[in-house]
């Protein structure tokens, strides 16, 4: 079977998984009342969200979790692509502890601190994993011409820095997007689409080009079907559960494909969604109490504006097509 052939199998596989999964787990997460506290301080066109199901990032996660266990088995060259989902389940993990603690504990979640701690240390083993396990060394691919620059020798540990902080500014970048109904799910299939034919024009410069380019199809399949309940108005919420797992995929996929600078075109929305709210702290503290946008991150200041949310998230969608279009000519020229 041909590549491609592969490719929309494991589309089309993801999609009727997730939605299965769905069906199944929707209904467990009413029983047991694993539902949705919306923070005091949002938009009051908010709070009639309080009480919906969340943690429905499970729906795409376990399918993908199984995946990865029997893809290895079949191709071992496709190790990177389990590694990476490895890296998916261990930021899910720490999404499923926070979302836990604000359903039955305290609607806070985990503290900064605590989430930091955990992320710092699944980044810093997936790091070491990328430097100095992985069969290929790591690269990086300079944009518009195409360059191939290996780090080897001691680059490794300044690059291994700057892929720590990479990871835990996209993973939070991305989990900090999910706030209204639709908005995570529908920019990650755009975004992974565009991802996936990045890593096919990378595929005579990048040895694991086919781990990522499947990868990504099985994140805009999950996520497709994940639509299915999440389109607005939402059934269920993905919660930091899946948009911390989305965040680290992200990561993993640009780093693995040598191009983490993608992250600024392709994921443009996810990079400014978490400017948004670095610049408003910044501002507001700077200016004792001033805001520079009318809240953070970037997607309630539109709705603040007057926006409705489904016109929020079609304007995003359609940023992030053009972005993700942006980005393929920065890996290929035409």
């Amino acid at each position: 079977m041909t590549q491609l052939g592969q490719a929309i199998i494991l589309l089309i596989v993801m999609f009727f998984a997730t939605v299965l999964t769905g069906l199944i787990g929707l209904p467990l997460l009413r029983k047991f009342q694993l539902v949705q506290t919306v923070r005091d301080d949002g938009p009051k066109s908010h709070y009639s969200k309080s009480g919906t199901p969340t943690f429905g990032g499970l729906f795409f996660l376990l399918p993908l979790a199984i995946i990865a266990a029997i893809l290895p088995v079949a191709n071992p060259k496709l190790m990177p692509f389990s590694v990476v989902v490895l890296l998916m389940l261990l930021f899910g993990l720490i999404g499923f502890l926070d979302d836990f603690v604000k359903v039955r504990i305290d609607k806070s979640g985990l503290s900064v601190r605590q989430k930091t701690i955990l992320i710092g240390i699944f980044s810093t083993l997936f790091t070491l994993w990328y430097l100095f396990i992985k069969p290929d060394e790591p690269i990086i691919i300079l944009p518009f011409v195409r360059k191939l620059i290996v780090i080897d020798g001691w680059w490794k540990l300044p690059y291994g820095l700057f892929v720590i902080l990479f990871i835990f500014f996209i993973s939070n970048s991305v989990n900090i997007t999910d706030g209204l109904d639709g908005l995570l799910s529908g920019l990650t299939v755009i975004t992974s689409f565009f991802l996936a034919l990045s890593a096919w024009l990378l595929k005579d410069l990048v040895n694991s080009y086919f781990s990522s380019l499947l990868l990504s199809i099985a994140l805009a399949g999950g996520c497709l079907g994940f639509l299915v309940f999440n389109r607005h108005p939402a059934k269920v919420f993905m919660g930091d559960t899946g948009s911390q797992a989305l965040g680290a995929a992200f990561a993993g996929i640009s780093l693995m494909l040598g191009v983490p600078w993608i992250m600024l075109i392709t994921g443009f929305v996810f990079v400014f969604e978490g400017l948004s709210v670095v610049i408003q702290f910044l501002y507001f503290r700077r200016t004792k109490g001033k805001r520079i946008f009318r809240m953070a991150p970037i997607h309630h200041h539109f709705e603040l504006g007057g926006w409705k949310e489904t016109k929020v998230v079609a304007v995003f969608c359609i940023v992030a097509a053009v972005c993700g279009l942006l980005g393929l000519l920065t890996v290929y020229p035409f």
